[in-house]
Formats: structure tokens, C-alpha cells, sequence
């Protein structure tokens, strides 16, 4: 018997219970993903065990710093200022529009949208990104998001004036 099956030898240990995923809830209005809001540390009640199924949180010096959620994938909820709203692979642009008003700007390229909000003089984005055109691929969350690096803007061909008021 080798070194490596002794460490994978189960002789002896009870076998780990499988805990069923927690529902994560994406609040889009709020900047929330579970507990914490974009920009602030890790609340104790989100363990974010589910991250890797369809979504990832990503975190800057300890703050969470974005949220990537992939339609169709993702088995979380959205909500809109505490309102559960309903996002799919269905919903289109116009729906976006209703629910959040006009984008601080869209990019139209290579048969994509990326519809872009932008909260807080621009230090918190919100994209709606539609990867044909049509159907809703993917939403990201973002603390200093894509359009904040005057660079990006200028690759974007924004040009309303920054920061957003």
C-alpha cells in the first residue's frame, strides 16, 4: 500500500453528509448577493458553498468585489429592492428596460448587447449581457465595474459624460 492511499483511505472516518445548496437570492437594486452587499465584507450567514453552479463571487482586499450569474445555470433567486422579479433565459431587453429603466449606455457588437447600469457615481455596475443579441446569457454585478477605467469607456465608445449622475 502506497503513501496516497493512505491519505485517501476512508477506514475509520464517517463519510461527510452532502448538504443541500442554499439558495443564494441576487438582489439587483439592493447590490446584494445572500447577506452581503456589493463592497462589504463577507456576511457570517453566507458561505457561498454553491458558488461554481452557473455563478462566482469574486473579492478585492477582502470585500466582495462582484458577482457573475449565468442564465439557465444559476439556481439562486433575483429580486428588485426586496421584490422577487423573474429573469430567464426568456427575458429580452424590453423586459430589462421595464424592469430597470434605460442603461446608462448599451454596446451593440459582434451581434452582442451589454446593457450597462451604473449606481452610485459609477463605483456600482450592473450589465445585462445578451451573447446573441436576443436571449439573456449572462448578469455580472460589479463594484468599480468595466465602464469606471475611462480606457474601457473610450474601447466601449461611451460618450455620456462620467461620472453618471
Amino acid at each position: 500500500m502506497g503513501i496516497l492511499s493512505f491519505f485517501s483511505s476512508s477506514k475509520g472516518q464517517e463519510k461527510p453528509h452532502k448538504q443541500q445548496p442554499i439558495a443564494i437570492v441576487v438582489d439587483l437594486k439592493e447590490h446584494k448577493i445572500g447577506s452581503t452587499l456589493l463592497g462589504s465584507s463577507i456576511a457570517a450567514t453566507d458561505s457561498f458553498q454553491t458558488v461554481g453552479q452557473g455563478w462566482e463571487v469574486g473579492t478585492k482586499n477582502g470585500l466582495l468585489d462582484y458577482g457573475l450569474f449565468e442564465i439557465g445555470c444559476f439556481q439562486g433567486s433575483y429580486t428588485r429592492a426586496g421584490e422577487p422579479i423573474e429573469i430567464g433565459k426568456d427575458t429580452t431587453q424590453n423586459d430589462i428596460l421595464k424592469m430597470f429603466g434605460e442603461p446608462y449606455w448599451t454596446d451593440r457588437s459582434d451581434g452582442e448587447v451589454i446593457m450597462f447600469y451604473e449606481y452610485k457615481a459609477g463605483t456600482v455596475e450592473l450589465q445585462f449581457e445578451f451573447p446573441d443579441g436576443k436571449s439573456l446569457g449572462i448578469i455580472t454585478l460589479l463594484k468599480d465595474g468595466v465602464l469606471s477605467e475611462a480606457t474601457q469607456r473610450k474601447a466601449y465608445g461611451v460618450t455620456k459624460p462620467w461620472p453618471p449622475k
